[in-house]
């Protein structure tokens, strides 16, 4: 079900140029000031092409689209840029920690072809918002490039296709190995055996993709195709527009890691401790964890430790109280009659759900002004940042969970269903500029 390709990919020259001052986040993970950072690591960064800014001074097009083509194309005649000699696939694989554990993780980098989510051959788990997919058209227009990898989980219990890279990467040419500023080494192999090549299309033209990280640049990349197709009118299917740059990892992978992502909560003026244990203790059982000494740092790793061991739990820091609540949900039965009826049952037990439907949800009984997700409601990836904003009273609370397993959000997307918001951050994120797919 999924048709792989190999391509000539564009990357940099890696003997001449130092990779670890020219790769970035996504683009969507970017900030303003990161931004500026990259601008000045190096001139041949990729964010000139995946992120200009609105204007550069020192360049005369104004346009940050077309100048990212005027850059791609400079820097390919120069040799900064150099594209692969024959049609290849890729290896990436990431060496990181978590919670002092190192973890490894390889994926196969290729041009997948297109297919409409109606189909079911790809899945998506997040909902997409059209302001980030018209940015990603008019630089995809602009470069008739992806420009960077999207991230996608396939199923394959028996590692099949791990053991046929790694049997082959001791034969192919490593083209990158480096730390990036967060200590995370990313590496990159070519793969141009044809044999090879072959063998891992077989292996995996029965799987069905699930999109991690990229759904907006997936759905950018439908619309050009179908742009391409209604200016040209008749296609034969294979031109390289019909597919799209993906780096695969296998779901069952132990190197695969998703994070949680915390809720930061204000506006509650009835705030009181009585309250909020009254609200609560209708679906959960509550122990209090106090947290007199806000320099000792310890309880919040007994917290972490407490909801790591349990399913169903969750933890709500309150500064004026200086206490954590540890919330453990009284019974299952209670998701089917409290959440949403039109979702399913793996649905309702997901603890992002549980989070939002019984916890934050029921927070609109703590203010007499209108309550909303978007304007009482913050997201945050660090927990100590996430503390500390509420020591500074800049939020009321913050509520921990865990993270949603790799097994449920395959669940979730093969109903039919999304994901809800802000429910999976992998980690880590894969990096920018190391290869370029031309659609060209």
């Amino acid at each position: 079900m999924a048709e792989l390709q190999p391509f000539r990919g564009i990357r940099y020259d890696s003997e001449k140029l130092p990779l670890e001052k020219l790769i970035t986040e996504p683009y969507d993970r970017i900030t303003p000031e990161m931004q500026e950072e990259y601008y000045k690591r190096h001139p041949y960064n990729i964010v000139r092409i995946i992120l200009g800014k609105d204007i550069e001074p020192d360049h005369p097009e104004r346009n940050k689209y077309k100048r990212a083509k005027l850059y791609l194309d400079e820097w390919l005649e120069k040799g900064i840029f150099i594209r692969e000699d024959k049609d290849s696939f890729y290896v990436y694989e990431q060496e990181f920690k978590v919670d002092g554990e190192i973890k490894r993780r390889k994926g196969l980098i290729a041009r997948v072809k297109l297919e409409d989510f109606s189909s079911k051959k790809i899945l998506p788990h997040e909902k997409t918002f059209p302001k980030p997919k018209e940015d990603r058209l008019n630089l995809l227009r602009a470069t008739n490039s992806n420009t960077e990898q999207i991230f996608l989980l396939y199923e394959d219990p028996d590692f099949l296709v791990n053991k046929k890279i790694n049997e082959i990467l001791p034969k192919s040419l490593q083209t990158c190995d480096v730390k990036d500023e967060d200590g995370i080494i990313h590496r990159l192999w070519v793969i141009k055996d044809d044999n090879v090549i072959r063998e891992i299309q077989k292996l995996m033209a029965d799987k069905v993709l699930i999109i991690a990280d990229g759904h907006h640049r997936y759905e950018t990349s439908l619309n050009y195709r179908d742009e391409m197709i209604k200016k040209l009118g008749k296609v034969k299917g294979d031109e390289p527009f019909n597919y799209i740059m993906m780096t695969l990892f296998n779901l069952d992978d132990p190197g695969l890691v998703i994070l949680p992502t915390y809720r930061l909560v204000k506006g509650l003026e009835k705030l009181s401790e009585p309250n909020l244990k009254n609200l609560l203790s209708l679906y959960f059982e509550i122990e209090e964890k106090p947290w007199s000494n806000i320099e000792d740092k310890s309880i919040i790793s007994e917290v972490k430790n407490i909801l790591a061991k349990e399913n169903h739990i969750f933890a709500i820091y309150v500064s004026d109280f200086r206490k954590f609540y540890i919330l453990r949900l009284k019974s299952e039965d209670i998701l089917d009659k409290e959440i949403n009826s039109g979702k399913s049952k793996e649905w309702k037990r997901l603890d992002v759900s549980i989070l939002h439907s019984l916890i934050i949800d029921k927070f609109s009984e703590l203010t007499d002004r209108e309550f909303s997700v978007e304007n009482n409601v913050s997201y945050i990836r660090k927990l100590d940042e996430g503390i500390e904003k509420v020591n500074k009273k800049e939020y009321q609370m913050i509520c921990l969970l865990n993270p949603v397993t790799l097994h449920q959000i395959r669940d979730i997307v093969k109903n039919g269903e999304l994901m809800p918001h802000k429910s999976t951050d992998f980690y880590p994120k894969l990096k920018s500029g190391l290869i370029i797919n031309p659609l060209f």
